[in-house]
């Protein structure tokens, strides 16, 4: 059965950005990662060059994760609610039925 899971991922960037760890290599490159989550990393000239390249990567990452029906790395901070599609489906449909129907009594 198919599942949708919802969420905001400008949230989930966020959370997982403020968790990122930065160092500078032997060449002045700034390394910019997450602990905890494979993919989330990058670099860059400057550290707002690498955070920047970073929040692209992580952006990045979970796109492609829910494209490819992959687990997403879990952020204390950003609840991803898990629902099964049909379930989801008629009940949006009930919801914009209701509000039709309210609507049309106007």
């Amino acid at each position: 059965m198919s599942k949708i899971m919802m969420f905001s991922i400008s949230q989930y960037v966020q959370a997982a950005l403020k968790r990122a760890c930065y160092e500078v290599d032997e060449n002045d490159v700034i390394l910019a990662y997450v602990p905890s989550a494979s993919g989330f990393f990058s670099q860059g000239e400057s550290f707002e060059e690498a955070r920047e390249n970073l929040r692209d990567a992580i952006e990045g990452n979970v796109v492609l994760a829910l494209q490819r029906g992959l687990p997403i790395p879990p952020r204390q901070d950003v609840v991803i609610e898990v629902q099964d599609a049909p379930a989801y489906a008629a009940h949006a449909a009930l919801s914009a039925g209701k509000r039709l129907f309210e609507v049309s009594h106007f």
